[in-house]
């Protein structure tokens, strides 16, 4: 019975809806979900990005999302004087980093043509 349970692998996409689901309980319970839901609603972006990470197929699909979840925090909390007007550089900085890097760095392990 052991050995059924050390074999068995772990689902991070179950494993994080689960912390999701307790961490928006403790919300629930502290009475001000409101607030935290106004300020902080990119981070949800960002946790559906999180398990997408340890997953080779989707790694890059991750990193978008972690990456634009980021961007929308920062202008939610209008963090270094940014807003959505001034801030909208940073995500084509992101888009066109991300392209560069998944040229050079293929995590897929996809075959390339070499046409």
């Amino acid at each position: 019975m052991s050995d059924v349970v050390a074999r068995r692998k772990i689902d991070p996409d179950s494993l994080f809806t689960g912390l999701v689901l307790v961490a928006a309980g403790i919300a629930f319970l502290t009475g001000d979900f409101g607030h935290v839901i106004r300020h902080w609603w990119p981070m949800l972006v960002v946790m559906v990005g999180i398990p997408k990470l340890f997953r080779r197929r989707v790694f890059w699909s991750g990193l978008w999302l972690i990456a634009v979840g980021a961007w929308l925090q920062l202008v939610q909390l209008h963090a270094f004087g940014m807003s959505y007007r001034t801030s909208w550089p940073l995500l084509l900085i992101f888009v066109g980093g991300g392209i560069a890097l998944r040229a050079v760095f293929d995590v897929t392990g996809g075959e390339r043509d070499e046409a």
